[in-house]
């Protein structure tokens, strides 16, 4: 399975995309290169994703709540949420960006699928905070 296929929701398919260069070979060329430049490194953005979201539950859930102070309303949780959500997208723009660059305008693809990671990750934040609150011990905010 490839990953890409998991961000369809945001960006379309890869036929969606390559063909609005059909009409130029040179152009058209570069967009099926493009995508598969972008599906070779779709890996890293799985990764990311999940890795990030862990991350950020077991921050909160661990060394920002056992510190003094009361940590454990929504409020603290929304924003852990907030950050996990600005720092998935950001990383994810610089990554596209920087390594996955091209010569063609891509930048509705690459916002589409920086948002589709923030999406992404904000969503397994929320699950695992839910599994988290429901099986291990925590004087965190509680869904359950």
């Amino acid at each position: 399975m490839k990953i890409l296929s998991l961000y369809e929701w945001f960006i379309g398919s890869q036929n969606s995309f390559v063909n609005q260069y059909r009409g130029n070979e040179a152009l058209y060329n570069q967009a099926r290169a493009y995508w598969s430049k972008l599906d070779g490194n779709s890996m890293w953005l799985l990764i990311f994703f999940l890795l990030l979201g862990l991350g950020m539950v077991w921050g909160y859930y661990q060394p920002y709540n056992n510190r003094p102070g009361r940590h454990y309303t929504l409020k603290h949780w929304t924003r852990f949420l907030g950050v996990t959500f600005v720092l998935a997208f950001t990383i994810t723009w610089l990554f596209l960006y920087y390594f996955v660059s091209s010569n063609l305008d891509v930048t509705m693809l690459r916002l589409m699928l920086a948002l589709g990671n923030a999406i992404y990750t904000s969503v397994l934040y929320f699950l695992l905070s839910v599994i988290w609150c429901k099986f291990l011990p925590t004087n965190a905010y509680r869904f359950v």
